[in-house]
């Protein structure tokens, strides 16, 4: 059950309580209006580490009980997400099945939410806000201004505590999301023509990465190329 602080959920819903967060990959979903911006900051640091939110396989908001109870879900209070459901089911024979990257759960859990996926019955699409309105409100207020100290116009992948959480280095010959990640950070830099994001990590998006990297350029995105792509 989510605090108090955050109103009533299910069967007293209060969806006057949730404001729409909109992203600019389609993702369209309601919130708590105290939460609302701590899940965005969290939905763009999972991307910047590179994985992907896929919209039509993530919710928030939703007025009912916990599936097969009845037990109000966090998701009715609007302090809950679940990120990529096929990928990461609550499975009914209970066996763990998730693709989330472990970054990516430290990431959450080091913010503060609680992920399904340490459950008994797991379920790693989820992770939801156990502390108060105003602790959440507090949180997306200090990342921010964490953000700007560090000079980022978004929300690098950084937290104040643990160090920096960033993607993983990347060179030629490597494949996945997290090189279609960079590639399109590069695109966003006017590399669009030249380096589509296919997700492999060919001779081409070498040539774009080195041209962006200028100077003393070494073809490989590590730790200061992937701040340079995030923050610029």
């Amino acid at each position: 059950m989510a605090h108090s602080s955050f109103g009533s959920g299910w069967p007293n819903c209060q969806p006057e309580r949730m404001v729409v967060l909109v992203r600019s990959d389609g993702f369209r979903r309601s919130f708590h209006r105290s939460i609302v911006d701590l899940m965005q900051i969290c939905l763009d640091l999972t991307e910047a580490l590179g994985y992907d939110v896929e919209p039509w396989q993530s919710w928030g908001y939703s007025c009912r009980a916990v599936a097969g109870t009845s037990s109000p879900s966090n998701h009715s209070w609007g302090t809950a997400v679940d990120v990529n459901a096929q990928d990461n089911p609550r499975r009914r024979d209970r066996r763990f099945q998730s693709n989330l990257p472990a970054a990516v759960v430290r990431m959450w859990e080091g913010v503060g939410f609680r992920w399904g996926g340490r459950w008994n019955w797991p379920d790693p699409m989820h992770f939801d806000w156990p502390g108060t309105a105003i602790q959440a409100e507090q949180k997306a207020r200090d990342l921010r201004a964490f953000f700007a100290a560090a000079g980022g116009k978004t929300p690098p992948p950084a937290l104040p505590a643990g160090g920096y959480m960033i993607p993983p280095t990347v060179r030629r010959g490597s494949t996945g999301k997290v090189v279609r990640k960079m590639q399109g950070l590069l695109a966003a830099h006017g590399g669009t023509q030249l380096c589509p994001p296919d997700g492999i990590f060919g001779p081409t998006t070498e040539a774009v990465l080195r041209y962006f990297q200028g100077s003393g350029n070494d073809g490989i995105c590590g730790p200061i190329t992937w701040r340079r792509l995030i923050e610029q």
